[in-house]
C-alpha cells in the first residue's frame, strides 16, 4: 500500500467517526426516554469515537514525514515538503548531491566504469535519475571537456544509462545513444548535436519521473 492510499483511507476513517461522534453527542443530549443507561452509553460512545477520530486525524498528519523523503525532505523545517512544491531546481540539486556519493565529479563517473562496479549499492529507482541526469548536464553544460567524457565513457556504461533509460520507457532515446556510441567511426558531433537540441525533453522526463515516483525515495 502506498503512502496516498494509507492518508486517504486515513481521512476517511476520521471523518466518519468525527460523524458518528457528533451523531452520537446530538443523540445523547435530546434523548428523554427512560433508560439513562442508554443516554450514558451513547455519550461514553461518543467520546471514544471523538477521541479515534483525534488519533486518526494525528496519524494523517504525521505519516508524510515518518520517512525523510530523498526530494521532499527540508532539513530546515525538518519534514517533507508537500510534493506539489517540489521544483526542478531542488530536484537537479539533489542529484548533484547524490552523485558526490560515488565519485568527485560526473566526469569520473561516466569515465571510470563505476555505473559496471558489481558493488555499486544504487536501488533501482535512482537509476533512471542518474541517466537523465547525466545527459541532461552533458547538453546543458555543452563543453568539449564533458563530450570528452561520453566519447571515452565505456561501452558498458552507456549501455547502463541505456537500460536505466529504458526502465522509464525511453526506448527510443536509449537505442539512439547506442547506436551513436557503437558507430563506427564515432562522432562525437551527432552526439552532442542530438542531447543539446533534447535537453528541455530530458529535463521534463527527469522531473517528471521523480514526481510519479515520489513515494519509492523514502
Amino acid at each position: 500500500m502506498n503512502q496516498k492510499t494509507l492518508n486517504l483511507i486515513l481521512m476517511i476513517a476520521s471523518i466518519a467517526f468525527a460523524v458518528v461522534a457528533v451523531i452520537l453527542f446530538i443523540v445523547g443530549i435530546v434523548y428523554d426516554g427512560d433508560h439513562v443507561f442508554t443516554k450514558v452509553m451513547m455519550i461514553v460512545v461518543a467520546v471514544l469515537s471523538l477521541a479515534l477520530a483525534a488519533e486518526l486525524a494525528y496519524l494523517l498528519w504525521i505519516s508524510g514525514d515518518r520517512k525523510p523523503n530523498y526530494f521532499l525532505y527540508d532539513s530546515r523545517i525538518k519534514k517533507n515538503m508537500p510534493v506539489e512544491k517540489l521544483t526542478f531546481q531542488v530536484v537537479n540539486g539533489r542529484m548533484n548531491r547524490f552523485f558526490s556519493n560515488y565519485a568527485p565529479s560526473e566526469g569520473k563517473i561516466w569515465t571510470d566504469g563505476i555505473l559496471e562496479s558489481p558493488d555499486l549499492d544504487m536501488g533501482d529507482q535512482f537509476k533512471p535519475m542518474v541517466a537523465y541526469k547525466l545527459l541532461y548536464d552533458l547538453a546543458v553544460m555543452d563543453v568539449e571537456k564533458g563530450w570528452r567524457c561520453f566519447e571515452v565513457a565505456s561501452v558498458g556504461t552507456v549501455e547502463f544509462v541505456c537500460r536505466s533509460l529504458e526502465m522509464n520507457g525511453d526506448n527510443e532515446v536509449a537505442g539512439n545513444l547506442r547506436m551513436m556510441k557503437n558507430a563506427q567511426p564515432f562522432q562525437i558531433r551527432y552526439v552532442r548535436d542530438y542531447l543539446v537540441s533534447n535537453k528541455g525533453y530530458l529535463q521534463a522526463r527527469m522531473f517528471k519521473y521523480v514526481r510519479a515516483n515520489i513515494d519509492k525515495f523514502q
